[in-house]
C-alpha cells in the first residue's frame, strides 16, 4: 500500500504587524512551503485575485480590516474556489475561535504561534489539498470525456428540468452563447430546450427535437435513470439520425430502381421459358427440358428476391401505409392454411389448426394482405423444414390483452448460433432453400417489420429441453379495448 507525499503549498501570509509577519513567514518556510506576504487586508484580497494561493495564514488586527471581516469578504468574493484559511486569534477565551469559524475560517491558531502545531496543521491541509486536487482531476477527466462524446448528453431532474449537458448538446440546442458546466442551466425544462416533453423522451425510441436555429432533427433516444441525494435524475443520450436517414433513403432508392429495372427483362425471360416448356417452339429434347426447368426455377427465385426487395423499400419508406381494419382473425388464418395446402401436399406435410374455432371470432386491427403475407412466410418455412409425414400446427391462443398465433414444426430446429440473426435482413440458416422454395433471406425480416407496424411482436420460442427438434414462431397481436374499437370503427 502506497501513500502520496503531502503537496508543497503556495501560502499567503498576511499580517499588519511587521514582526508577526516575519515570524509567520519563517515558520511557513521552515515547513517546506512557498510563501508570499501581504501587510494589509486589501493587499491580500488583491493577491488572492491574481496569484490564487492554496492557503492563507491570517493575523489581522485592524484598524483597516480585521481577520474576521477579511475572511467574510474573501468568502463573498471567491465562493466558487476551495481556498483554506487559518486565522490567528488572541490567546484568551473561546469566543474569538467561534467568531473566526463563523466568519468562514477553516481553522484557528492562538498567539503566540506554536511552530510544531503550525507544521502539523499545514501537513494536514497539504494532505487534504492533494486529495482535493486528485478528485478535481478525476471530475475534470469525466467532464472532458462527456464533452468529447459526439452525441448529445443531457441530464434532467424528475420534472424534466435541465441540470447539465455536454458541449455537443450546447452546440445544437442551447441558446446561451457561452457554456460552463459549473453554472446551472436556467433555461427551464426539456420542453424549452428541445421542444419535447419529458414523457415523450422517456417513452419514444425516436423523437423529432428542435435545434437552436428552430430546425427539426430526428434523434435516437436512450436514457438511464439514477438517483442523487434521494432525487431522481435522467441522463439522456440523443443520437442524430440525419445522416443515417439520408443513407437509408439513398439505399432504398437504389434498391427500388435496380429492382424495377430487373423486373421488366426478367418477366420477358420467364415468359419465354414458359413458352419453351409448353412446346411453343416445338417439342424439346429431354436434356433441353431439364435445362429449361433449371432456368425457370432460378428465374422464379430471382423474381421472389426482387419482390422482397420492393417490399422492403416500401415498408421502410415514410410513404408506406397499412390499410388497417377491425376484422375477425379466424377467417384470415383459415385462408392462410388453404393457400399453403398445395405446397404442403407436394412435400407430404400435414397442416393442423388448433384453437381457431375457439378464438377465431376475436377481432384485431389488421392489414389483410400484409397479415396473410406474414402467415404465408411462417407456414412455408415450417413446411419446408418438416420431414415427410410430419404435421405443421397453426395454433391460436388468447391472453387477457392479446392473441398469440404460433406456427409449430417438427423439423431440425433452429441452430443456437443462428438464433440471434433470425429476424435480420439477408439472414439464411443452413438448408435455407430446402424443399425447392426460393429463399431470399428477407422473409422473417419483412415479417417482423410488418407485425411491428401492426402493433405486435414476432419471436422464435426458446428450444424446449425435452424436444430435440422443431421450431415455434409466434406472432402476438394486441386486442383493442372495447371503447377504442368503437372509436376505430366509427
Amino acid at each position: 500500500m502506497t501513500s502520496s507525499l503531502p503537496l508543497s503549498l503556495y501560502i499567503l501570509v498576511v499580517s499588519d504587524n511587521a514582526e508577526s509577519l516575519a515570524v509567520l513567514q519563517t515558520l511557513v518556510l521552515a515547513c517546506g512551503h512557498k510563501v508570499r506576504t501581504a501587510q494589509s487586508g486589501s493587499d491580500a484580497l488583491a493577491q488572492v485575485q491574481t496569484h490564487e494561493p492554496d492557503l492563507i495564514v491570517l493575523d489581522l488586527q485592524g484598524p483597516e480590516l480585521d481577520g474576521f471581516e477579511f475572511t467574510r469578504q474573501l468568502r463573498l468574493q471567491h465562493d466558487d474556489r476551495l481556498l483554506q484559511v487559518v486565522l490567528i486569534t488572541p490567546s484568551q477565551g473561546d469566543d474569538p475561535v467561534i467568531l473566526a469559524l463563523q466568519s468562514g475560517a477553516d481553522d484557528c491558531l492562538r498567539r503566540p504561534v506554536n511552530a510544531a502545531l503550525l507544521g502539523a496543521k499545514l501537513r494536514q491541509f497539504s494532505g487534504v489539498q492533494a486529495l482535493q486536487s486528485r478528485l478535481a482531476r478525476l471530475a475534470q477527466r469525466q467532464l472532458d470525456i462527456i464533452d468529447n462524446i459526439t452525441d448529445s448528453v443531457i441530464t434532467l431532474d424528475l420534472n424534466g428540468n435541465v441540470e447539465d449537458m455536454n458541449s455537443r448538446a450546447h452546440e445544437l440546442f442551447d441558446h446561451r452563447p457561452h457554456f460552463d458546466h459549473v453554472l446551472p442551466w436556467n433555461g427551464g425544462d426539456c420542453q424549452s430546450l428541445l421542444g419535447v416533453p419529458l414523457t415523450e423522451l422517456l417513452t419514444q425510441r425516436e423523437c423529432s427535437v428542435h435545434r437552436v436555429d428552430g430546425s427539426l432533427m430526428v434523434v435516437d433516444v436512450s436514457y438511464k435513470e439514477w438517483r442523487e441525494q434521494g432525487g431522481v435524475r435522467y441522463t439522456l443520450v440523443l443520437r442524430d439520425l440525419t445522416e443515417r436517414r439520408a443513407v437509408e433513403l439513398m439505399q432504398n432508392e437504389f434498391l427500388a430502381t435496380v429492382s424495377h429495372e430487373l423486373r421488366t427483362p426478367l418477366t420477358a425471360v420467364l415468359g419465354s421459358l414458359g413458352l419453351l416448356a409448353g412446346g411453343a417452339a416445338g417439342t424439346l429434347p429431354a436434356a433441353a427440358m431439364q435445362l429449361t426447368s433449371v432456368a425457370q426455377r432460378n428465374g422464379k427465385r430471382l423474381s421472389r428476391l426482387i419482390d422482397d426487395i420492393l417490399d422492403l423499400t416500401q415498408i421502410r419508406s415514410d410513404q408506406f401505409v397499412l390499410h388497417l381494419r377491425q376484422q375477425p382473425v379466424g377467417p384470415l388464418l383459415q385462408e392462410a392454411l388453404a393457400a399453403s395446402q398445395a405446397y404442403a401436399s407436394t412435400l407430404s406435410v400435414h397442416l393442423e389448426a388448433i384453437g381457431i374455432n375457439d378464438h377465431g371470432d376475436t377481432e384485431l386491427q389488421l392489414d389483410t394482405d400484409r397479415f396473410l403475407q406474414v402467415m404465408a412466410n411462417l407456414l412455408s418455412n415450417a413446411i419446408k423444414h418438416s420431414p415427410k409425414g410430419e404435421v405443421v400446427q397453426l395454433r391460436l391462443m388468447m391472453t387477457a390483452s392479446a392473441l398469440c398465433i404460433s406456427v409449430i414444426d417438427r423439423g431440425p430446429g433452429i441452430d443456437p448460433a443462428f438464433r440471434s440473426q433470425l429476424f435480420k435482413q439477408f439472414s439464411k440458416g443452413e438448408g435455407g432453400d430446402q424443399g425447392g422454395q426460393p429463399n431470399s433471406g428477407m422473409g422473417l425480416y419483412i415479417s417482423r417489420l410488418l407485425i411491428e407496424r401492426m402493433g405486435g411482436e414476432i419471436a422464435a420460442a426458446p428450444a424446449v429441453a425435452q424436444q430435440s427438434a422443431g421450431a415455434t414462431f409466434s406472432v402476438t397481436l394486441p386486442m383493442a379495448h372495447r371503447s377504442t374499437l368503437k372509436a376505430l370503427t366509427a
